[in-house]
């Protein structure tokens, strides 16, 4: 047996060695803290003019190629300077020009990346809010955008995979934007496509969790009920996928009575609740047939017919309880004779 040591723990351990190696150094008469107020400050003020200086000079010659008509050598020395000098003041501009280079040329993942640069160190640009639409629809449309196999034959799935990512960045970028709900929701929809689905119902928990009254708040209850249904293998195995499903499907049916869909929910329910019936009653036949349990096995007949009143499950249950209560003892014969008796 060992323990692993997680990256928490381990940033936790970090933090109080370095406490004690500056408290030691205070004690000793070295302050780190004036390192970092002189030599380090320096240097890095020395290190950005010097980023200054190398990327003017690129911008020049990226100008001069460009005047010149020489639209590919431009972009070339345009990704060098968003590669290295991203944080540089003529990177903001540079990365808007890029990116709608590369949205034109189709490459929208390309693209979107470019636009991040804006975002994340030029947060003040006069056209951040375009950028943000250019994002959204970068990734709208590497949604749609059929992906090749090998042998240049495209590939059949419906959503293409390589937007998820994208899709899933712009939430985290853009939380209060209108259209990051609906981002989640795409993205939880490519994912269940492609057979990704803990990463369908992650995303899905998190639009619920962040957006509860967003306009695709009811979808994401849907999908996510549905999602947890795939993951369910019979009334004999273990059901908590059963139960979260059923437990999305009853916060769509309070918070939203009257959603057109409401019928579709109503019937996956009750099918839930019937799963889970069943369940109950198989725990129930182990403790009356085979541990002689009749007080166990009454929990969990009882159980059965709560949950689902209506159905075979509950049949079953009322008439295991009815040989119970006549003290008919169960059978240790074979499975006819079981069934003979006690109707299953």
């Amino acid at each position: 047996m060992y323990t692993l040591i997680n990256h928490k723990s381990i940033f936790y351990l970090i933090t109080i060695l370095s406490f004690q190696f500056i408290n030691t150094s205070l004690n000793g008469g070295l302050n780190p803290l004036e390192w970092l107020q002189s030599n380090n400050n320096r240097e890095i003020l020395n290190l950005e003019n010097k980023d200054e200086s190398i990327s003017k000079s690129l911008v020049r010659k990226a100008e001069a190629k460009k005047a010149k008509g020489n639209i590919s050598a431009t972009q070339r020395i345009y990704k060098s300077i968003l590669l290295k000098y991203p944080k540089v003041k003529a990177a903001g501009s540079i990365a808007y020009e890029r990116g709608i280079y590369l949205y034109e040329k189709n490459k929208w993942i390309d693209a979107f990346n470019t636009f991040t640069i804006i975002k994340q160190y030029h947060p003040s640009h006069p056209k951040l809010k375009e950028v943000i639409k250019l994002q959204y629809k970068c990734a709208e449309k590497t949604m749609h955008k059929q992906r090749k196999k090998s042998l240049g034959i495209f590939a059949p799935d419906p959503l293409n995979m390589d937007a998820t990512p994208l899709f899933i960045s712009f939430a985290a970028l853009y939380p209060y934007d209108k259209n990051s709900p609906k981002a989640l929701l795409n993205a939880a929809r490519i994912s269940e496509t492609c057979g990704e689905l803990e990463l369908a119902i992650g995303t899905l928990k998190q639009l619920i969790d962040n957006y509860p009254k967003s306009a695709v708040s009811p979808d994401a209850h849907i999908q996510i009920a549905f999602a947890y249904t795939e993951f369910i293998k019979g009334p004999a195995y273990d059901l908590e996928t059963t139960r979260e499903a059923i437990r999305y499907c009853e916060d769509f049916l309070a918070l939203f009575p009257n959603h057109a869909d409401i019928g579709k929910i109503e019937a996956l329910y009750e099918r839930l609740l019937n799963t889970l019936a069943n369940n109950r009653v198989i725990l129930a036949d182990y403790y009356y047939f085979s541990r002689r349990d009749n007080i166990a096995a009454l929990i969990f007949y009882n159980e059965a017919i709560t949950l689902a009143p209506d159905s075979q499950a509950a049949i079953e249950a009322k008439v295991r309880i009815d040989s119970i209560k006549q003290g008919v003892q169960p059978t240790t014969g074979t499975n006819f004779i079981k069934k003979l008796f006690f109707i299953r």
